[in-house]
Parts: C-alpha cells; structure tokens; sequence
C-alpha cells in the first residue's frame, strides 16, 4: 500500500494558496504582474513554482501555476502541483477544467 507523502501535500497547499491570493488581485493587477520562478524548500525537499500569466484570444488573463518538487528517494522524476485560473476583464474567475491541466503534467 502506497502512502501520500506529507511532504507533496504541504507542497500542493502552499500552491494552492498562491493560486487563492492571485485570484484577488484584479485584472489589471495579474496583466501587469512579473512573477519570477520561486525555489523554496518543503520538509528538507527542493521545490519550484512558475507562475504563468497569459493573454487569451477571448480577452481573458488564464494565470496557471505549476510547482515541481524532488521526490524523497528517487535522483529522477519530480511531483506536480498544479492550480489554474481564468481572469475576465471584469473581475470574473473561471476555474481551468481539469482536462485543461494535462498539457502541463
């Protein structure tokens, strides 16, 4: 029986959590917004977190975070996080549907 590595979960909060904050700031702000990728350290584990924010055809900001981090044992491979959003010029947020992620895994 194979067991959730505390560890990925912490790690998908703390992208979860920069997915929920983003969602608040206004269009404006994301279309203006520079994020550089952030390296942190979960549970002795090295991590990143880019944050992409695109223009979409229909006048949208899609604004997608995808966090990498090592895996315990293993010297290849990596975990996934992965929180995404779509942003109206008027304020609206749009959850990314799920089919919409597997590009980036």
């Amino acid at each position: 029986m194979r067991t959730f590595p505390r560890a990925l979960a912490t790690f998908r909060d703390l992208v979860n959590e920069r997915g929920r904050r983003l969602r608040q700031l206004s269009f404006e702000e994301l279309e203006h917004l520079g994020l550089p990728p952030e390296t942190l350290t979960v549970e002795s584990r090295h991590a990143t977190i880019i944050t992409s924010i695109e223009h979409q055809h229909d006048g949208r900001l899609q604004v997608l975070l995808r966090g990498t981090m090592a895996p315990r044992f293993l010297p290849l491979g990596h975990h996934l996080a992965i929180d995404g959003f779509y942003k109206d010029p008027d304020g609206t947020v749009t959850p990314m549907l799920d089919r919409e992620f597997h590009q980036w895994e």
